[in-house]
């Protein structure tokens, strides 16, 4: 069977191959294109109407978006707009993708920088990250985790792994740093803070290193240790701004306030600008430093430092309209949040904006337990108070007594005396008050009182006697 089945193959081939034009003599096909092997070389492939984009769209476009949604991210991780940079990592978090272990670098990152170390430690600690060439990028960030953490045993060996994958990356004196704080969690001693200053010489080094060990000094409040140097510092040390910047910070936390307004005088930079408003402060010029701390605001938006000092300033000078501006760009976490809508709340209260402050109370009381505090209850009462509501008023005002607040108990009972207390409270014209009360303290009654007798006691008693015999009889 085999064999003819062989046997028919071969006569098929014979047979397409009969009919082929095959030339002995070296000639040409009629049909065939002439002097082809001469032009061996010149021939091109006709171009191809898709390219590998063109057939792979689905794939390559996602793999676009999701690259271009971490350069956002990382966009604003760097120009410190967490939120915005959440909201982006939020829609890669759950996609399967190849660019995973950057998406759990970048939200390592964000969780460290809004506090959430634990959270932050969960994504450093994934599988992916563990291994070369993730491991070196985020290393760092993961010890500095485990020493917030006091995850010594890890850290222990996570460290020397991380010195040994970024050989060649860490700069020495940037290294000195982390190492410092390595050796404070594994093994505190008396003086080590100190070490890293020992046979320092600032001027030296050249701007960056200054940079860092200046930085340093401060975080590990040895300031005192660098301080005398800083006037030895060269001209082209002190001609970069941060340097002068650094230089004022130190000369301010070492009491000496002259020199550190010398530093920072012409530098105009946020840091600089906090500065200058503390100096103000500590001379009581608070409209001063209130200009200076709004400056420093207007160049970094979320500058914590600005916003701790602005707001109280711009409570004491009256500033409502500023106040409530500047309360509601306080970046809040969720456990600080009602606090916030509670401030911006008192800065529209203040300002007339009692229809804006109920909003905001509102939504305190719908989206939290803390609707009873007495702070928020104490500005629910008088915002009620002022727009004629008498019935939010009383349930406001019976909370905030309830918690031993005098004015409101006070506020209580004028609503159980007047009939329009919200509106008569709220007329402008002089309201008459008779003080009688004031007559009755001041005159001596030594005269005692006499009281007319129209029905005689003793004639009702016989009369009950008669009824129910009260006397018994002998």
């Amino acid at each position: 069977m085999k064999l003819i089945i062989v046997f028919l193959l071969l006569t098929i081939v014979g047979a397409y191959a009969s009919d082929l034009p095959i030339r002995k003599d070296g000639g040409s096909i009629s049909y065939a294109t002439e002097n082809l092997l001469g032009r061996r070389g010149e021939l091109q492939p006709p171009p191809s109407i898709y390219d590998l984009k063109e057939l792979n769209r689905v794939l390559f476009s996602e793999l676009r978006t999701q690259n271009n949604d971490l350069k956002k991210v990382k966009y604003y991780l760097l120009n410190g707009e967490i939120r915005l940079a959440r909201v982006h990592l939020s829609k890669l978090a759950y996609t399967r993708t190849k660019l995973r272990p950057v998406i759990y670098r970048y939200l390592a990152i964000l969780s460290f920088i809004e506090g959430d170390f634990d959270k932050s430690y969960f994504y450093t600690a994934q599988p992916e990250l563990q291994d070369i060439p993730h491991f070196a990028k985020i290393c760092t960030l993961k010890v500095l985790n485990q020493i917030v953490l006091s995850k010594t045993f890890e850290m222990d060996s996570d460290w020397p792994k991380c010195l040994l994958q970024n050989q060649g990356n860490f700069r020495e004196r940037n290294l000195i740093w982390l190492e410092t704080l390595v050796q404070l969690k594994l093994s505190p001693a008396e003086g080590v803070t100190k070490v890293p200053f020992k046979r320092l010489k600032l001027a030296a080094m050249d701007n960056e290193e200054v940079k860092v060990m200046m930085k340093m000094a401060l975080y590990l409040n040895q300031e005192n240790l660098v301080v005398d140097q800083i006037p030895e510092l060269t001209i082209d040390q002190l001609q970069d701004p941060e340097i002068r910047e650094l230089a004022g910070q130190t000369f301010f936390r070492t009491g000496s306030l002259a020199k550190a307004y010398k530093y920072i005088e012409d530098l105009k930079s946020p840091n600089a600008e906090n500065i200058k408003g503390n100096l103000y402060i500590l001379r009581n010029k608070y409209e001063l430093a209130y200009a200076q701390f709004k400056l420093a605001l207007e160049q970094k938006q979320n500058s914590q430092n600005a916003m701790e000092r602005v707001l109280p300033l711009a409570w004491l000078l009256g500033d409502w309209e500023g106040g409530s501006k500047y309360a509601e760009q306080v970046i809040a976490s969720p456990q600080t949040q009602i606090h916030k809508m509670t401030l911006m709340s008192a800065f529209l209260m203040q300002k007339g904006d009692y229809e804006g402050a109920t909003k905001v109370l509102e939504t305190i009381a719908q989206k939290s337990r803390r609707g009873t505090n007495i702070e928020v209850t104490q500005l629910g009462s008088f915002t009620a108070l002022m727009q004629n509501k008498p019935a939010v008023v009383r349930k406001q005002a019976h909370i905030s007594c309830d918690q031993y607040d005098i004015v409101n108990c006070w506020v209580l009972f004028q609503l159980s005396q007047w009939d329009s207390f919200p509106l008569t409270i709220r007329r402008e014209e002089k309201i008459s008050d008779k003080k009688e009360w004031e007559k009755l303290i001041k005159d001596d009654l030594n005269q005692p009182l006499t009281e007319t007798v129209f029905v005689n006691q003793l004639d009702i008693e016989e009369m009950d006697d008669k009824l129910i015999q009260l006397i018994p009889t002998p």
